[in-house]
C-alpha cells in the first residue's frame, strides 16, 4: 500500500518549549509511517488554522477536541485514536482540573459570584467540562459574576494567577505542561477534577480506508513505543490507543446535558487582562 497525504499538524499541545518534543515524536510518527508505506511530509504545518485544516480531502493526521468532532466533525473525518499520557487512568482518556488562586479559600465552598475564565466555548476540557462540573455541584444556572475568554488554557491559568478571573477548568496534560514550564502554575492550586472522557482524537480524512486506518494506528503505536524517553516524560505521552467515533459519545451526551446551560448572565468577555 502505497498512500500520500500532504497535511499533517499536532496543534493541541504544541507549546513553545515543546516544540522540539512535538517534532521528535512527529519524527517517529513519519518513520513509521514510511515503513508503512504512507509518504508524509518532512515538517508539521504549523501555520494553517486547524480548524480549517480538519475537514481538509488532503488531510493525512491532526489532532482535535472531541467536542468540535461531536458537535462539528461526525461523519466528516475518520478517528484513529488517542495517546495515552501517563498516570492518567484508563488509558486513552483525560480530564480538567478545576483551579483557582491559592489563596482563594472560598471557591471550594461557593461559586456564586465567582469570575470564571474559559479557553472557548468550542472546547471540552475548558468550557463544557465546567458546565458540566457547575451542573453536577448543584450551583444552577448562570452561577459566575463574569465569563472571560482567553483562547487557550495557558491564557486561562494566567488569568487566574494574575487575579483576572477566580476559576477555569484546565485540560489534565495542559496541566502537566504547565508544571514544566509556566511560573503563573506556584500562585494556583487544583480545588477539584473533573470526570473522565475520552482523549483528544487524532483524525484523518474522511476517505480513509479501513486498511488505511489500521496502517496507520499500528504506525502510530509502534512510533509511540520507538519515542525517546525525554521526549516522552515532557509530553506525558505514554502509549497510543485506537478508538473510533462512537467511543466519544460521553463527550456528545455531555453537550446534550449542559451544552445550553449559561455560566453567567453577563456576556463572554474576550481576551485576558495583564
Amino acid at each position: 500500500m502505497r498512500v500520500s497525504q500532504g497535511l499533517v499538524q499536532l496543534p493541541m499541545y504544541d507549546w513553545p518549549e515543546f516544540t522540539q518534543a512535538t517534532n521528535r515524536l512527529w519524527t517517529s510518527i513519519r518513520d513509521h509511517f514510511s515503513k508503512a508505506g504512507i509518504d508524509a511530509p518532512t515538517s508539521l504545518d504549523r501555520m494553517s488554522p486547524p480548524a480549517e485544516t480538519w475537514q481538509s480531502p488532503n488531510l493525512l493526521l491532526s489532532q482535535t477536541c472531541g467536542l468540535p468532532l461531536v458537535a462539528d466533525l461526525s461523519g466528516k473525518v475518520k478517528v484513529l485514536g488517542s495517546f495515552a499520557y501517563q498516570e492518567i487512568e484508563p488509558a486513552g482518556t483525560y480530564h480538567s482540573v478545576i483551579i483557582s488562586h491559592k489563596n482563594d479559600n472560598e471557591l471550594e465552598r461557593c461559586l456564586e459570584g465567582k469570575r470564571a475564565v474559559i479557553n472557548g466555548d468550542d472546547s471540552y476540557s475548558g468550557c463544557l467540562a465546567l458546565k458540566c462540573f457547575v451542573a453536577d455541584n448543584g450551583s444552577g444556572e448562570s452561577p459566575f459574576a463574569s465569563v472571560l475568554v482567553s483562547g487557550g488554557h495557558r491564557d486561562s491559568l494566567c488569568a487566574v494567577a494574575s487575579g483576572s478571573a477566580d476559576i477555569a477548568a484546565i485540560d489534565c496534560v495542559s496541566w502537566h505542561l504547565a508544571k514544566q514550564c509556566e511560573p503563573a502554575i506556584k500562585s494556583l492550586k487544583v480545588i477539584a477534577h473533573t470526570e473522565s472522557r475520552p482523549g483528544l482524537p487524532l483524525i484523518t480524512h474522511r476517505n480513509a480506508s479501513v486498511q488505511e486506518i489500521s496502517v496507520m494506528r499500528d504506525a502510530l503505536a509502534g512510533a509511540v513505543d520507538d519515542l525517546d524517553e525525554k521526549s516522552c516524560a515532557m509530553l506525558g505521552i505514554q502509549s497510543f490507543v485506537a478508538c473510533d467515533e462512537s467511543d466519544y459519545a460521553p463527550i456528545a451526551e455531555d453537550l446534550a446535558r449542559c451544552g445550553s446551560l449559561s455560566l453567567s448572565v453577563s456576556p463572554f468577555l474576550s481576551g485576558c487582562a495583564d
